[in-house]
């Protein structure tokens, strides 16, 4: 007997649930054969160090790359997704439940990057959230190469040389010149601390239940990767992407997730500019909230800090920086954000790339290790 159900579309890849004599399948196509082999092989470099599905069947129908795999039991199990358990978290303003699963996926993680850590020339590691994206040609050149305007609340404008005062500080944001410093910090012959991840740990792609444990998903990212772009892209998700970005212009992502779409939308940035003949002045407050600061404090306190220590980093924000500033402009096209959007990027971006202010500053809960919630 053949059970399909549970058909969702992301970007131009299918699923489906797919029940087969009983057996729990999870069926992925995707009409990019490169993409797809991407996907077998971070599977393959993850089954050794991560918990994750079977992958049972590989191969094509017509112009599409089939992938079936288990289908994890986790949430037949009482389990959830990192995002329904902040979600959650929110709504109960109880952290009890998130901390057992932060308990459980922080120590695996911690454990696993320490157990694999090694300093390799940077083309060895998976590319393509970061060096991938700033080579010549790619995203970030797609994004913002043409110079098309960014469309600020004040009127349209390319940040090169723009001077800006945000939040009563000055900065001159040269785009160009921060992207060609990125390629630099990004380029191929330089050595990385690199280690095996799953490389886009978003609330998505992480599950957990109380009998089984932390489980991973999605693998056209897996392999060897830059331990800081790893920090990187789970903080920036914590505090940016998942809170804000992401349930404002992906709320397809939410299907299954509708009290993470509903909680996340709370979280909408105070942002006020005006263009003057000095320049720019942006002013913005921006929170990603209790729960998501106590998720932050965790991860900070329990993997980044103590795996940059093991591996001899002595500035934290110095190492992660590139990889935060790329995901502000390599994540969503800025040029096609709506006015506010762009402008609070505008901002963070000016205090990012500015070696004199740390992290903390546009994010303040980067600072801390305890945030009071309730656990």
């Amino acid at each position: 007997m053949l059970r399909i159900s549970n058909h969702r579309r992301y970007t131009h890849n299918h699923t489906w649930h797919l029940d087969a004599a009983g057996w729990p399948l999870f069926v992925k196509v995707n009409p990019n054969r490169a993409e797809a082999r991407q996907e077998l092989a971070g599977h393959a470099a993850l089954d050794a160090y991560y918990p994750i599905p079977a992958l049972r069947w590989a191969g094509s129908l017509g112009p599409w790359a089939v992938h079936v795999f288990d289908r994890s039991l986790h949430q037949d199990e009482g389990g959830s997704f990192l995002v329904d358990e902040i979600s959650r978290a929110e709504t109960t303003r109880d952290c009890a439940r998130l901390d057992l699963f932060l308990d459980d996926l922080l120590t695996y993680y911690r454990d696993t990057l320490l157990s694999t850590a090694r300093h390799i020339p940077a083309s060895r590691v998976v590319g393509k959230l970061y060096g991938e994206r700033l080579r010549p040609g790619g995203r970030i050149d797609q994004y913002y190469g043409q110079g098309s305007p960014w469309p600020l609340s004040t009127g349209d404008v390319f940040p090169a040389n723009l001077r800006a005062d945000v939040n009563g500080r000055p900065y001159v944001v040269d785009l160009p010149a921060i992207v060609g410093r990125l390629r630099a910090d990004f380029a191929t012959d330089n050595r990385v601390w690199a280690a095996v991840a799953q490389g886009d740990p978003t609330d998505f792609n992480i599950g957990w239940s109380p009998r089984s444990g932390p489980v991973w998903f999605d693998y056209d990212t897996g392999g060897l990767n830059a331990v800081a772009g790893e920090f990187a892209c789970f903080l920036m998700y914590q505090v940016l992407h998942g809170t804000w970005l992401t349930p404002r212009y992906d709320r397809n992502a939410y299907e299954d997730h509708a009290e993470a779409l509903h909680r996340s939308m709370f979280r909408r940035p105070r942002v006020y500019a005006e263009q003057s003949a000095a320049g720019l002045t942006i002013t913005y407050a921006f929170t990603p909230g209790p729960v998501r600061a106590h998720v932050v404090g965790r991860y900070l306190a329990e993997v980044a800090l103590p795996v940059a220590k093991a591996l001899g980093i002595r500035d934290l924000w110095a190492w992660l920086r590139p990889y935060l500033i790329a995901r502000v402009l390599g994540v969503y096209d800025i040029t096609r954000l709506d006015r506010i959007d762009a402008t609070l990027s505008l901002a963070l971006l000016a205090q990012l790339a500015d070696d004199d202010v740390s992290p903390t500053i546009p994010f303040p809960c980067f600072a801390t290790t305890s945030t009071g919630a309730t656990r």
